[in-house]
């Protein structure tokens, strides 16, 4: 388990207006690292600012999430948005490619 920056309930108790992209790790197709590993338990969740796509925070609860949490990290320390780091190209097989996917399942916007 990894986490970096606010959850769901701190965002919106920031005032932030959010949208969710969740997703178990066994439904993610584009996380062939789970399945080479056998370990395909676990869920990624990333809370985001509905108007500006600003990554406010994530958890990942999946094997590397240590690792790939770094990346999540990174890329909100240098305002790089949720829709870039979804279509960015990432090294094959790794667990990263799960951005791709995770990213792509926005749930749900606060009106």
């Amino acid at each position: 388990m990894a986490t970096v920056g606010l959850t769901e309930k701190q965002a919106r108790a920031a005032g932030h207006r959010v949208r969710i992209a969740s997703q178990p790790v066994a439904e993610i197709v584009a996380m062939p690292r789970a399945y080479i590993v056998e370990d395909t338990r676990g869920v990624m969740k990333f809370v985001l600012d509905a108007e500006t796509d600003e990554i406010l925070g994530a958890a990942l609860l999946s094997v590397d999430a240590q690792e790939i949490i770094n990346t999540v990290a990174l890329a909100m320390r240098h305002g790089i948005r949720a829709t870039e780091l979804r279509n960015a190209v990432y090294t094959h097989p790794t667990s990263t490619e799960a951005f791709n996917d995770v990213l792509a399942t926005i749930v749900r916007a606060d009106t």
